[in-house]
């Protein structure tokens, strides 16, 4: 859980989406895949959104007019399994001149097992525009009393450059990624750098059948969506290790169309794991090659 997150019982959000995990859902682990909670987040936002102001979420809006996510989080706490109920809250921690940003909590009964957060940025003919008075009073309506304000990410100008990644994953947009505003949705973009990671483990495991270790799948994720993502269109998805010690692997990811970033991405998870016969499998060395450049 990040240091702009509390921890509070699902009740004290303003708006709680009851979910049940379908078999989609699950990874290959037999869990709810962070996928997924991208997913889960995005229903709950967007569910919201549609109760405190639904003629700025589905009405008639000019083109280019509306909220778009500027950034996501998520951190596993539990592993979440498909047999059990969810309950997915939702509530803003702060609202900015053209921007808001909110704050998830996943439960299972009374456990926390994930927490999350998202940005997102009013716009109005394509650009970031002031945030109207009516939608900010009905925004002001879901805030959670004690939330901690999320901090604007800052990037160093090192992670716009595509050759500072090691590791290259390619990816061609499908027609089934686009959403509403016809440009690559938030969860599949997100899917793409879980994807991207999953291809780096791959490859330094050898290509086993039926792909990596499970334990090496990333406990938290955040995506910062620079650039809208277009169909049809090849993009690069650059990745390196960024820290490393004998627990934890930190990885920083690039999105790229040519050499231009138009996405970026951090990561942690795990550097070992149990193998098939409960061996452990220690990527620290193999690791060693893919540190970020620049």
């Amino acid at each position: 859980m990040t240091s702009t997150q509390i921890r509070p019982e699902a009740d004290r959000y303003p708006m709680v989406l009851e979910v049940t995990p379908r078999y989609s859902d699950l990874d290959p682990s037999r869990r709810v895949g962070r996928e997924a909670l991208v997913r889960w987040f995005e229903d709950a936002r967007v569910t919201a959104e549609h109760r405190a102001f639904p003629e700025r979420t589905f009405g008639n809006r000019p083109a280019g007019t509306g909220q778009l996510l500027a950034s996501v989080g998520v951190d596993v706490l539990a592993p979440l399994r498909i047999a059990d109920d969810y309950r997915v809250g939702v509530a803003l921690n702060r609202v900015g001149s053209s921007s808001f940003s909110y704050v998830y909590g996943v439960f299972t009964g009374d456990d926390l097992v994930a927490t999350g957060e998202s940005t997102s940025v009013w716009v109005e003919g394509g650009r970031p525009a002031p945030l109207p008075q009516e939608m900010r009073s009905a925004l002001e309506r879901l805030a959670l009393p004690g939330a901690t304000p999320s901090e604007r990410r800052e990037f160093e100008e090192s992670r716009l450059v595509r050759e500072n990644y090691p590791f290259r994953y390619d990816v061609r947009t499908r027609f089934g990624d686009l959403d509403t505003n016809r440009h690559v949705n938030n969860v599949a973009l997100a899917g793409w750098y879980l994807d991207g990671l999953a291809e780096l483990h791959t490859d330094v495991l050898g290509y086993p059948v039926g792909g990596p270790l499970d334990g090496l799948s990333p406990s938290s994720l955040r995506v910062d969506y620079r650039v809208q993502v277009q169909y049809p269109g090849i993009y690069q998805l650059r990745v390196g290790v960024v820290e490393l010690d004998d627990k934890e692997v930190r990885y920083a990811c690039g999105l790229f169309d040519g050499h231009r970033c138009i996405g970026l991405a951090d990561a942690a998870g795990a550097v070992r794991a149990a193998d098939a016969e409960g061996r452990d499998v220690d990527l620290r060395a193999a690791f060693e090659p893919f540190r970020m450049r620049g």
